[in-house]
């Protein structure tokens, strides 16, 4: 893609942006998802303020993901493909860019807990780092429970990077109580706070406007991409750098995890979009990285614009 290429992706996502909060329609309310606090959409944010916030964990997503591969490198050389197309991706969907919900929170939160877990690679004793990515994700169910559905991301992630112990699991068990523990003994929680989730159709009142259908054509789109791109960056993978191989095999488990949930947890399936976003443009990442891609460009410019068209029906 390139820095010109990174620059036109950015102004795009920022122009669908602002056209999801001028011409998008009302903003989806995430209602009853967490375990003892609301979930954004009841957090009292002005439209205004719900959509600044969502552009800017939108950004501090594409920054952490630029530093996550410098910092590890798991793509070679394409972190401009990777940004790029999560940017347009994001944005592409009017239900997320317009408003702040838990998806972005969710990316952003799983991101940081996977450069913790990259950093533990080959480590005997990692039951800090471990502990403090089950931290993390126990204070994200706070607000949404899907955040527990990760750990088993974590638990065989560590495996896979051979960081993983009995000490380690129960750190990680310890880590799943403490957020609570803490929380309830200097009465940040009260123990009427907790509650099963109140699981809401998000899709009720957006099914007449056609709205529904063009997210999971856009959610369809993007698993394919992933999938596909999966696959066929396998090859070369695992036949190449061991310690780079082992970082993509955790990336993909998190996208396979993320989609079984979308799956099973379907009326809160737009929680695990952002997460997919982000496993799809790493995959388009490696493509570019890995393979001789003939008029490269071209490919991403029709795939953005695919994108864009979607977003363009949505409003």
């Amino acid at each position: 893609m390139g820095r010109d290429g990174l620059v036109t992706a950015i102004i795009a996502s920022l122009v669908m942006f602002a056209g999801a909060y001028f011409f998008g329609a009302d903003p989806l309310r995430e209602t009853g998802m967490g375990i003892c606090f609301f979930s954004p959409g009841q957090w009292g944010l002005s439209q205004l303020e719900s959509f600044l916030a969502s552009l800017g964990l939108v950004a501090a997503i594409s920054i952490a993901l630029w530093l996550w591969n410098k910092k590890f490198g798991f793509v070679l050389g394409n972190d401009t493909v990777i940004i790029g197309m999560f940017l347009v991706m994001s944005a592409s969907n009017v239900w997320l860019s317009r408003s702040l919900t838990t998806s972005e929170i969710m990316a952003l939160g799983n991101i940081l807990c996977m450069i913790i877990l990259f950093g533990c690679y080959r480590r005997q004793n990692a039951t800090q780092e471990l502990f403090v990515i089950a931290t993390v994700l126990a204070i994200g169910s706070m607000i949404q429970y899907a955040f527990l559905f990760m750990l088993p991301v974590y638990i065989i992630g560590a495996m896979i990077l051979k960081c993983f112990s009995f000490k380690g699991f129960l750190a990680m068990l310890v880590g799943l109580v403490a957020p609570y523990w803490i929380g309830l003994g200097f009465g940040i929680i009260s123990p009427d706070s907790f509650r099963m989730p109140t699981l809401t159709n998000f899709f009720y009142h957006y099914t007449t406007h056609g709205d529904f259908f063009i997210v999971l054509v856009n959610v369809a789109v993007t698993f394919l991409i992933a999938l596909l791109l999966a696959l066929n960056n396998m090859v070369k993978l695992y036949a190449g750098n061991t310690q780079r191989s082992k970082y993509n095999m955790v990336i993909n488990l998190w996208g396979i995890v993320t989609v079984m949930c979308m799956l099973i947890d379907f009326n809160n399936l737009l929680v695990y979009v952002s997460s997919l976003y982000v496993v799809a443009a790493i995959q388009l990442g490696n493509l570019f990285a890995l393979w001789d891609i003939n008029r490269g460009p071209i490919w991403l410019i029709a795939l953005s614009a695919l994108y864009v068209a979607g977003f363009m029906l949505m409003l």
